[in-house]
């Protein structure tokens, strides 16, 4: 009986912890983010020069740096934005995300939730 209690008492624990330990860890946002006026699109664009360069300082503003760009969805939406994973050790996904909202360079931003079903 004494091991059933321990057993439920950690059973009751562990999802608490995880929920602690997943507040506490580095702010990650999905962000789309407007093309520069007269320049355009390109595979290589996306991965140097001016792009890539406009890119990173607009996540570096923001107090994060880029993890990703979603090269292939960027290249095919039709209004021109570019699909990025921005990531910051120092702050929350929420903080993160209202900075970049801040820059009118910056369509959207949100925090990048993980949905975990019970």
């Amino acid at each position: 009986m004494k091991a059933l209690r321990i057993f439920i008492a950690l059973c009751l624990m562990v999802p608490a912890i995880s929920a602690w330990g997943a507040e506490n860890k580095r702010g990650e946002v999905l962000a789309v983010l407007k093309t520069p006026a007269g320049m355009t699109l390109t595979e290589e664009s996306l991965k140097s020069g001016r792009i890539r360069r406009y890119i990173d300082l607009t996540a570096e503003s923001a107090g994060g740096k880029v993890a990703s760009i979603y090269d292939s969805l960027s290249l095919v939406n039709k209004e021109g934005n570019i699909f990025v994973f921005i990531v910051s050790d120092r702050k929350t996904s929420e903080q993160l995300a209202a900075d970049l909202k801040a820059d009118p360079n910056v369509v959207s931003a949100s925090p990048n939730r993980k949905v975990k079903a019970f």
